[in-house]
Formats: C-alpha cells, structure tokens, sequence
C-alpha cells in the first residue's frame, strides 16, 4: 500500500515522495484492532481508492470519548488488548498514537486523518493520499477540483454566516429523512471538500457535533 516515487529536487539530485507514511497507516489498523467491537461480526474493513484510504471497525467512540474531545481524550473498550498490544510493543504509548498520525500526515502533505463520528455503530477514519504524489503520479493530466453538486449546494446554501447546526437541524432544514442519503451525498462530500467544518458543541455536556461554513463554503455561495 505504500509506495514512493522519485521527484528531482535538482538537476543531480531527487527526492523520494511517500503516497502515505507507513507508520500512521500501521498505527491506524492498531487502533481499529485495539478498538473494535468484538461482541459485532463485521470484520475490520480496509479500503484502497486512487486519492485515499479507508479504515472502518465496529463499535464508534466509547466510554468518556466523544467528539467534541477526541483525540485529547481516550477510553478503553478493550482493557486486555490494549494492555497486551502495548506489553509486545505494538503500541508504545496510550492516547498519543492519533496525535502522532496527524504529524507524520501532515509532515508528508497528506492532512490530517479524517475521522466521521456519524456512523455511530462503527468508526471510520479516511486518509487522503500526498497531494505532491498525486501530482507526480498523474503529471500530465491536471488535478480536477471537485465539483459541488446540487446536494452540496444546497446544504451550505442553508447554513447561516456566523452559526452552526446540528446533523439532524441540518435534516429538517433540507427536508430530507434517509440519514444515509444525508451522509453520502450532502454531508461526507462538503466536508471533505472543505466546504464545512466540524465545530465544538454550544453546550458543554453536549454530545452532538455541529457544523459551519468554512471560509471556502463561504466563497462557493458567491
């Protein structure tokens, strides 16, 4: 899965470019095995596309994790594993394994991992492959910039300068009740076009995410 490819630097000199970093991919696949829900029978799945990399496990945030703290926060599921993983040197320190993947990421021009808090029953985290890969291995054709489709238009055409809404404020709004169809084709694509944002809860004890316009979602209006 991980590969690299020469980009001259100079005229006698080149530079190796990784598509990902091996160690936040491995440390990735740690956390859905530490993680998952082994009472669920779907299998931890990994999925390969050309710009990115998906990582999904049974069982969403546990204990005293939530979103508006991850990944500051941790709370175990699997207190055996965990402790077994760590004791074979699969792990080498608790709670600092997300923090550390979001350095190696953004070290080798990938980004921050994605993590979607929406599935509830299951975690997915989504890694996007090196924007100077990508362009080294398509150096002819020109980089496409996403387009915004209707669904997309709409949601951020919906959302108000300055305020944040819930997922399901968002639903009502556009009228729409197939929270899959919500996902997919309105809330997964505006935020990984970076039209949106995940923002912390108004209120303290509240567990729901919110979300508001990027500065980028602000120009696509216009």
């Amino acid at each position: 899965m991980v590969e690299k490819k020469p980009v001259p630097v100079s005229v006698l000199r080149e530079e190796q470019v990784l598509n990902y970093p091996y160690w936040a991919l491995r440390e990735l696949i740690m956390n859905a095995v530490m993680h998952r829900d082994y009472q669920s029978n779907m299998p931890i799945r990994l999925y390969q596309f050309d710009d990115r990399i998906e990582i999904m496990n049974a069982g969403g945030l546990y204990g005293n994790a939530r979103p508006e703290n991850f990944p500051n926060v941790n709370d175990y599921r699997n207190p055996v594993i965990a402790e077994t993983m760590k004791v074979l040197g699969y792990v080498n320190r608790f709670s600092r394994g997300v923090s550390r993947v979001n350095e190696e990421l953004q070290d080798n021009d990938n980004g921050k991992a994605i993590f979607n808090f929406d599935l509830i029953t299951v975690f997915e985290v989504t890694v996007k492959s090196s924007k100077e890969y990508l362009k080294i291995t398509d150096p002819v054709t020109p980089q496409v910039t996403p387009q915004v489709t209707p669904q997309v238009d709409d949601l951020i055409k919906c959302i108000k300068l300055g305020e944040s809404y819930s997922r399901d404020e968002l639903q009502d709004i556009l009228e729409l009740k197939d929270r899959e169809n919500f996902r997919l084709n309105y809330l997964k694509p505006a935020l990984e076009q970076g039209l949106i944002e995940m923002t912390i809860p108004d209120k303290p004890n509240s567990r729901l995410q919110r979300y508001r316009l990027t500065k980028k979602g602000v120009k696509s209006r216009k």
